[in-house]
């Protein structure tokens, strides 16, 4: 039986495949062949729809070639089942089983008893087409049958959201326009109005030039034509909020409000007040009316931030808003309705949340219709100087400076990997800025070589001082961690890995996660999500 953290390393996974800048094609092709490394299965197909029912796309792997083309579709008669019941489909012996017969009697491909598994692909309760997966017959349980549908029923509605988006664009990445001259559009999602069909061009508030930023402000743009909801991924620092904002004004609702929460700040009982609104004494406290952060929005674009951090029992609540666009005050019994654009964003491992049953998986499919992983600084090669500069010119205008980084200065930041990302970025630049003894900023300014950087407090608990600074430390960094010397407090030899290093610093941590994030530099969120992303089971001391 596979583990939750499993299941959800592989929904992260296939939903970086679907947000890639390559065709539909593609995209379900390589959903497929990354299936065959998470799954025991034989064979798999995703065989998508058109209007008519019949298929117009079919991406398969481990099919004999004969039925790679659309009227040999394999596993037709599973396939029709599951389309008719809009519901998923079990056959644990497909030998038993008379959907099946017809492809023994015809196929070379059929080797001996398998297990069968397809689920539908659906979008607001329009099935788009199926997913299905084969494999030799191995005795599997109920449960894991139960299991796996819950996986693939995840993965097959994340590619139907990505079927529609795809036909909400045309070839060059323009709104497809029906015959009166509006964009054509799903249910619950309201005509865009013909301003709203070219394709924005700039986004003047994010800087940078390397192509793992590009790729996502190319996604941007395209996004942000549509009304379709966007959760917004990545790291702490990596600006979010940005992203978002850029999503907003680039979209047709730019003229109507931009409203921001965050959901960690807040309890269940205010979250609810703050977003939907309160009735004059509705609670103690409540001394007038006051509309939540929907009716603010109405029109425009709400963004909520830290989605993952939301209680079991809100998310419920949040969900009916979403789907019936409807919502009651606190203490109220007037139904509103509202038309907002939704913005999530998190550094959660939502897929994770799902499998282990903190995060309802309906909510999951209705926030995450368009994923954006936002890239960490570390991964976003030569924009460090450009985000330097940027901030060190408004840190001259709000002061009346006139400060510039010296050539070597610019060297030594592009040789940091701020596990702060931006953020941390940012800080440092006014931090040195304030303290530069001359107009020219040159490495010596720089507090990282004193081990008062940002980074370097982080190891102020470990049990001896950060050994070397960190810019410039002598063990290669692991990357995916976030550190660039060796973590305090550790014996670090160059080879180690990744996986290797988190576990040397939970164990000297006494695996208290607070206590290795201090070892580590870095926040415990970010040392939580490698111990997922790593599969490593916390032990109990």
């Amino acid at each position: 039986m596979h583990k939750p953290d499993f299941w959800g390393s592989g929904i992260y996974r296939i939903s970086k495949v679907l947000i890639g800048p390559d065709s539909l094609e593609t995209k379900l092709a390589n959903v497929i062949k990354a299936l065959s490394a998470i799954l025991p299965m034989r064979r798999g197909a995703i065989v998508v729809l058109n209007a008519g029912g019949a298929p117009e796309m079919v991406a398969t792997l481990g099919v004999e070639q004969a039925s790679q083309g659309a009227r040999c579709i394999p596993a037709k008669p599973a396939i029709d089942r599951i389309v008719a019941k809009g519901a998923p489909l079990v056959v644990p012996d497909t030998c038993k089983s008379d959907l099946f017969q017809a492809e023994f009697e015809t196929s070379s491909n059929a080797t001996g008893p398998a297990t069968f598994v397809g689920v539908p692909m659906k979008v607001d309760n329009e099935t788009l087409g199926t997913l299905w997966i084969d494999r030799a017959k191995d005795g599997s349980t109920r449960i894991q049958f139960e299991e796996e549908v819950r996986f693939l029923s995840m993965v097959a509605n994340l590619s139907a959201r990505a079927i529609r988006l795809d036909r909400h664009l045309s070839r060059d990445g323009q709104p497809i326009v029906g015959e009166e001259g509006t964009r054509k559009t799903s249910s619950g999602e309201k005509e865009l109005p013909e301003s709203a069909r070219q394709r924005p061009t700039k986004i003047d508030w994010i800087v940078g030039e390397s192509p793992a930023l590009q790729q996502v402000v190319e996604s941007v743009k395209v996004v942000a034509t549509t009304n379709s909801a966007v959760l917004l991924r990545g790291e702490s620092g990596t600006g979010k909020e940005f992203f978002a904002k850029a999503i907003h004004e680039l979209s047709p609702r730019k003229k109507k409000p931009f409203v921001k929460l965050n959901c960690a700040a807040l309890s269940a009982g205010v979250l609810e007040s703050e977003l939907f609104g309160h009735e004059k004494g509705a609670f103690t406290g409540a001394i007038s009316q006051r509309a939540g952060r929907f009716e603010l929005a109405d029109g425009g674009t709400l963004l909520l931030d830290e989605i993952g951090e939301i209680s079991p029992g809100f998310q419920a609540k949040l969900l009916r808003v979403l789907q019936e666009g409807e919502l009651e005050r606190v203490g109220g019994t007037k139904t509103l309705k509202v038309d907002v654009r939704l913005i999530c964003a998190t550094n959660k491992d939502l897929e994770a949340a799902v499998a282990d049953g903190e995060f309802r998986a309906d909510l999951y499919y209705r926030i995450n219709v368009v994923p954006l992983f936002l890239p960490p600084l570390r991964e976003r090669n030569g924009d460090i100087p450009r985000l330097a500069r940027v901030f060190l010119d408004r840190f001259n205008r709000e002061n009346n400076r006139d400060l510039a980084f010296a050539p070597a200065a610019l060297e030594l930041l592009s040789k940091c990997n701020f596990p702060g990302n931006v953020r941390e970025l940012e800080n440092c630049v006014r931090r040195t800025a304030t303290l530069a003894g001359s107009e020219a900023i040159v490495p010596s300014d720089f507090s990282c070589l004193k081990d008062q950087c940002f980074s370097s407090m982080l190891w102020k608990s470990a049990d001896r001082p950060l050994g070397g600074n960190t810019l410039s430390g002598s063990v290669e960094s692991p990357v995916s961690l976030g550190y660039s010397n060796g973590p305090a407090g550790l014996t670090v030899a160059p080879h180690l890995t990744d996986r290797e290093l988190l576990i040397g610093a939970m164990e000297k941590a006494g695996w208290v996660q607070a206590k290795a994030a201090r070892i580590l530099g870095l926040t415990p969120r970010q040392v939580g999500y490698a111990l997922r992303r790593h599969r490593i089971q916390v032990k109990k001391i």
